[in-house]
This record gives structure tokens, sequence and C-alpha cells, in this order.
């Protein structure tokens, strides 16, 4: 599998991926909407995707988006997403994705790169924990949904 940072000319096909994943944790199909979300993404320049590719089909991506760090006074990345369609899955896809965020994080000399997953996600866990990150015991998470 190839891993490569996305650019604009890959949303389409992107696109069918990421509805996928949306569906995945439970959302409508909205091909439009996705592809809406997407290209501003790209436009504003506010994430880096990269994707995996197995002979020319994109399988698999993950999602960067930049945060601040006030106390340290530097930047860091939150990793958002990361999905493999199923059927490529138990073939590393996810293994060299989140290898290509940590590297492109180091080369950006961000403090760090944080993410959350579900208690239950045992497999990403451990992947996680075996690609350096370590889970912090100290903070709770809150939200306020708007």
């Amino acid at each position: 599998m190839i891993v490569r940072q996305a650019t604009e000319t890959d949303i389409p096909l992107l696109t069918v991926l990421f509805d996928e994943y949306r569906q995945f944790y439970g959302s409508s199909s909205n091909l439009e909407q996705t592809q809406q979300f997407l290209y501003k993404r790209f436009k504003n320049k506010q994430s880096v995707i990269f994707i995996s590719l197995k002979d020319d089909v994109i399988v698999g991506f993950i999602v960067l988006y930049l945060g601040f760090s006030t106390a340290e006074c530097a930047e860091y990345y939150i990793l958002d997403d990361t999905y493999v369609t199923p059927s490529y899955r138990r073939q590393g896809a996810a293994h060299q994705l989140i290898d290509t965020a940590i590297l492109y994080a180091r080369q950006q000399k961000a403090l760090r790169i944080s993410l959350q997953t579900s208690g239950d996600n045992i497999a990403a866990k451990i992947l996680y924990e075996k690609l350096g990150f370590v889970l912090d015991e100290e903070f709770d998470t809150y939200h306020c949904f708007l």
C-alpha cells in the first residue's frame, strides 16, 4: 500500500470513502454534503489528509487538524479521523497512515498529536499505544453541543 497526502483532485473518490466512514458512525449517507465539507477543508487549508492506496483505489484515510497550546506556546495536531474500508483492514493501512501522520507532525515541529477514541475500540487503542500514544488519565473531556 502507498500512503500520500491527499490533494483537491482526490476529493471525488475520497468523498465516497468519507461518506462510508460517516455511515459507520451512524450518520445518514449524503455525498453532496460530504463533498462540500471536504472541498471547504481543502480550500481553507483547515486540515491535512493522508490517504492509503492499493492498486490506485483509496482504501483509507487519516485527518489531522491544527490545534494550539497556549500553555506551551506551540502547535499540535488533532487526529480526528482514521478509517480503513472493512475489506482492507488488517493489512497494515491504519499503521502506515498513523506512522505518516506522526512523521508529518514531527516535520512540522508540532508539540504532539492528540486523539480520542471510544473506550470499546480495543483494536485501535492497542495500535495507538503500539505506535507511542499514551493514554491521558488526568483530564476528563467535556463537550458543549450547540
